[in-house]
């Protein structure tokens, strides 16, 4: 879909000296005649990759670009130091994150109405003599601290950042397998099964040394040693209008542990759905979204039907995580004579609540007249650097000399590392995943993988400009 493109013309002159050739071909003055563009602004995409609700399970939203899932030990390690990675495939190609990137958590115990310990392998109690405790209601919790279970442990998460720390796929993986559901707590049993800070400081040293290239995110931001152990993000699972999350929220903001790893997490089922829609029909979310600079969260879907009265503040709810790149000016050369480079500057600041929390590539492009790509110009710019409120500009000067005389588009696109380039795998990612839109009225040149698993297109389009 193309989306109309204001482009309002300043007229803007240089110097007294700007229709003379300069002889630094660096210099800006040796542009006849640089125009300023702005472009209508708006509250940000329908979707954008690593931001807003995100979906999982079995479930399948068209706006998430992120989803959420478990992984079970005992699927994934059915025969001790035999992984089974077809199993966590099948896990990432449900529908809920098929295509999407993925936030991952490796559980060992879960604590539900019809399990009694979900998630470990048989073979870690009955070869390697793990205990469990069993409570009134039939429910079993491991012995964590166990330095048995701490080497197996270590074992299973060594496996999957073997395979998984350089996936493309994967936007995080949460601190999981001790505690309830990987949540890092045992409530409610004799304190020999409580986990010791020693055993929480083994598992975390695990995941820091073996991800160097995915985010990690821990559950209690104001608990040790994830309170003061730096370079992580944090999931809520209990987000909603209760104590826990102001808890929660509270020790994101104080401690701007935001600005060093993503905030997502999911909704508590024993919400009643009366009581979450409060999220919608007050303030509550955005202050909540706000506070707590969440990027993604998992909830009850409350745009079914585009009519119903909660879907708009729902969807601007969706928008407002994470980051949100809006350009607030352009400026570049309507001519461009022999000899002379063509001198890019373009403004954006970051409308949202986070940072971006990766790297992406951002290029320049020149396009001709059918929207084919010409030349493309690749810059250092690190994105992870744009804070909520904060200006970047993007600059490029380049040589268009080996274009014929005519006229050209100018485009710009922020991809997903290694996107761009042609590679003998798929990476399995919807497209639209793997490239940013503006929150702007921008035409958009659609992005779609070629034959050789390459991202074509994915362009805004700035403006353009004459060759002569």
């Amino acid at each position: 879909m193309r989306y109309l493109v204001y482009l309002i013309f300043l007229g803007f002159f240089v110097s007294s000296n700007a229709c003379k050739k300069n002889d630094d071909p660096n210099s800006l003055e040796s542009v006849t005649k640089i125009v300023e563009y702005t472009y209508p602004k708006n509250d940000g995409p329908y979707k954008n990759p690593l931001k807003g609700w995100n979906t999982g399970w079995w479930k399948d939203y068209d706006y998430a670009s992120v989803g959420f899932q478990y992984i079970k030990w005992k699927d994934f390690e059915p025969i001790n130091d035999n992984f089974n990675y077809d199993y966590v495939e099948e896990v990432i190609n449900r529908p809920g994150s098929v295509g999407r990137h993925l936030i991952l958590r490796l559980y060992n115990d879960w604590y539900g109405e019809n399990e009694v310990s979900d998630g470990g392998p048989k073979w870690l109690y009955s070869e390697i003599g793990v205990e469990r405790l069993r409570d009134q209601n039939g429910k079993y919790i491991t012995n964590f601290n166990n330095q048995k279970f701490i080497s197996e442990a270590k074992e299973a998460i060594e496996a999957l950042s073997i395979r998984y720390d350089s996936d493309p796929r994967i936007y995080a993986f949460q601190l999981g397998i001790i505690g309830y559901w990987g949540e890092w707590h045992s409530y409610g049993y004799s304190e020999d099964f409580y986990l010791t800070d020693e055993t929480k400081n083994q598992i975390l040293g695990i995941y820091k040394n073996n991800f160097n290239n995915k985010r990690l995110m821990g559950r209690y931001p104001w608990v040790e040693p994830l309170k003061s152990t730096g370079d992580i993000g944090f999931h809520n699972d209990y987000f909603g209008p209760v104590p826990h999350s102001d808890e929660f929220d509270e020790s994101v903001s104080l401690g701007a542990k935001w600005t060093e790893g993503p905030i997502g997490g999911e909704y508590p089922p024993q919400i009643s759905e009366n009581e979450f829609n409060q999220i919608y029909l007050s303030e509550i979310g955005e202050t909540m979204i706000e506070k707590g600079h969440y990027s993604t969260m998992k909830v009850n879907n409350a745009c079914e039907n585009e009519s119903d009265e909660l879907c708009d503040v729902f969807m601007r709810l969706h928008r407002l995580m994470g980051y949100n790149y809006q350009i607030e000016k352009c400026r570049f050369q309507e001519k461009i004579f022999n000899g002379e480079l063509l001198s890019i500057e373009l403004e954006v600041e970051n409308i949202g609540v986070a940072p971006m929390y990766y790297d992406w590539d951002v290029e320049f492009g020149i396009l001709n007249n059918q929207y084919e790509v010409m030349k493309i110009f690749e810059t250092n710019y690190k994105t992870s650097n744009i804070l909520p409120g904060d200006n970047m500009v993007f600059r490029v000067q380049k040589s268009v000399a080996d274009l014929s005389k005519g006229k050209y588009n100018v485009g710009v696109r922020i991809v997903q590392p290694n996107s761009q380039n042609e590679k003998s795998e798929v990476w399995k990612l919807d497209s639209r995943n793997t490239y940013i839109l503006f929150s702007n009225e921008l035409e958009v040149v659609k992005g779609y993988w070629d034959s050789q698993n390459a991202l074509k297109g994915g362009w805004s389009i700035l403006g353009k400009f004459d060759i002569e």
